[in-house]
């Protein structure tokens, strides 16, 4: 590297892990701030006990069990560390997990803080690589600042570790669209393998995969579309997969289980219909198909990458197919099927797109920098810069934002310790307002129950409560009963409030299938995460 690109490299390596490493104990010691979370952080109990059977469900959100070794293995090798530094106390790690898990759940997050760092890392060396050092500073720039990467860097959930394989594999895929060789096939087969393992949805790459063997194929005519080193790509995707995740070939019931997600998420591809776990209980599924692409285009993308990274994204891929540069072509591939399968799914989640974002990045970076072309030597860099500046201001003003949200106490946890120091122990706490999901809820001190009563006097009296707390929200999650509650409310008086807004809720809008307490925009209208809670003795 010249000494001004390791310079530019290293310091957007700084901002990423910066941006990524801010607040990343949000929400801690509650397991539930981050909906799935908990789930993985106590699967992994089970390797660390010796069981290779992971009791895959449907809860087990669609992860094969590969990820859960990785972050068992991870957590396994981390915890002495975090123990010398005091982070954690003394013991092994299944009596960690039992009895401080959320100590666990910090080296999870560190996991995936390290896949989204080590992400930017690579982007810059992939496009280094096809184009030029000044738009490989580019796209590292623009995805070390990018929201939605950033926020979902922050959860143990397996998509920035998808999103880190899917770059890897693009960029293995390019050489082997130059010229087809059974060493590069079998390397970009074992990323995508490497991408399987973390998330289905890296099934996607296969088409990336299938057009650069033809673009590299040295056979003429028909020859090129099935070759010797397309199947040599398959079978080591495949069997990375099987070796890291052997229960999908030999336990029956983790078989069933994942293709009951193919089901879950594309409820109509079902025997019967279903009812998807993403999508809202309360919402109907039978959504016109053009509200999905919408949805990911003009407010995912709109809010997790800024408005101006949004209007290039279509331009950049059409740019993509026509540049002649198999890396944009296989990228853009990429990036159309991933859009044109998730948007058709009514299970609508902003972090699906998140392995999109490399590929989406490394197209607008490669987009600017040729668009330049015509420019004099001398004015290119400073108009590229300009651009990247423009493209990244937004996105890095809602990470800076959304990192402030996280560093203060939510209000989950501000209910928390108001219980704990306002009620004795074998209390019980009624809960109002939790729908279907349990994640609004605040965490109950040791020693202290709770009940979610019917809101009306004799259920409340029958259960023998002592405060009642309810939780609200623009999310579905925390919806309370207002005719109910108006009704019951002269008994009641209210003793505390925690309030994570700084004006009118409706300024903020919701990942809406996503019980997590954090607006993907008008972050400005929030003070913190969590609903509303309100805390009431019986009169």
């Amino acid at each position: 590297m010249k000494s001004g690109f390791r310079i530019g490299f290293l310091a957007i390596v700084v901002i990423a892990g910066a941006l990524r490493f801010w607040a990343l104990d949000a929400g801690l010691p509650h397991l539930m701030t981050r909906p799935d979370e908990e789930v993985l952080l106590l699967k992994t109990g089970l390797p660390a006990q010796g069981s290779l059977d992971l009791e895959y469900d449907v809860r087990h959100p669609g992860v094969p069990s590969a990820y859960i070794f990785l972050l068992w293995g991870f957590g396994e090798l981390t915890l002495p560390i975090l123990q010398a530094f005091g982070g954690a106390p003394p013991g092994d790690y299944v009596w960690v997990l039992d009895n401080f898990p959320a100590r666990i759940l910090i080296l999870e997050r560190i996991l995936s803080a390290l896949f989204g760092v080590a992400t930017v890392a690579a982007v810059m060396l992939f496009v280094r690589r096809e184009w030029d050092q000044i738009p490989a500073l580019g796209a590292g720039l623009l995805l070390a600042t990018c929201f939605l990467h950033v926020r979902e860097s922050h959860s143990a959930k397996p998509d920035v570790a998808l999103a880190f394989w899917a770059l890897v594999a693009l960029g293995l895929l390019a050489p082997l669209a130059r010229r087809n060789t059974p060493g590069r096939a079998a390397s970009a087969g074992a990323a995508i393998g490497l991408g399987l393992a973390m998330k289905p949805p890296a099934v996607l790459l296969f088409l990336p995969a299938w057009v650069a063997t033809i673009l590299g194929s040295p056979n003429p005519g028909w020859r090129r579309l099935v070759s010797a080193p397309l199947i040599l790509l398959g079978a080591v995707a495949t069997g990375v997969f099987v070796i890291t995740s052997p229960d999908v070939l030999f336990n029956p019931h983790t078989r069933e289980q994942l293709i009951n997600i193919v089901y879950l998420v594309f409820p109509d591809l079902g025997p019967e219909k279903a009812t998807s776990v993403a999508v809202t209980p309360i919402e109907d599924l039978g959504r016109p198909l053009l509200d999905g692409y919408l949805y990911y285009f003009d407010f995912v993308l709109r809010y997790g990458v800024g408005w101006l990274m949004m209007i290039a994204t279509p331009v950049a891929l059409v740019w993509g197919f026509v540049s002649r540069k198999p890396l944009a072509i296989l990228s853009s591939i990429f990036v159309v099927l991933g859009f044109a399968v998730f948007g058709a799914s009514p299970a609508l989640l902003a972090r699906y797109l998140v392995p999109l974002l490399p590929a989406i990045i490394i197209l607008i970076a490669g987009a600017v920098w040729t668009a330049t072309q015509g420019l004099a030597s001398g004015w290119r860099a400073p108009v590229f810069g300009i651009a990247i500046a423009a493209l990244a201001a937004q996105p890095l003003a809602a990470s800076v934002a959304f990192d402030r949200i996280l560093s203060r106490t939510d209000t989950r946890l501000q209910t928390t310790q108001w219980l704990q120091s306002n009620l004795a122990q074998n209390s019980t706490v009624g809960i109002a307002g939790t729908v279907f999901w349990g994640w609004g809820e605040p965490w109950m001190p040791p020693g202290i129950a709770f009940v979610r009563p019917e809101l009306n006097g004799k259920a409340i009296e029958d259960a023998g409560i002592d405060i009642l707390v309810t939780h609200d929200h623009p999310l579905f999650s925390s919806t309370l009963d207002r005719e109910k509650f108006s009704a019951l409310e002269p008994s009641l008086k209210l003793v505390a409030e925690f309030d994570p807004f700084l004006g009118d809720a409706s300024d903020a809008q919701f990942d809406e299938q996503d019980a997590y307490y954090v607006p993907l925009a008008g972050l400005d209208a929030v003070e913190r995460p969590g609903p509303r809670i309100r805390i009431y003795e019986l009169r």
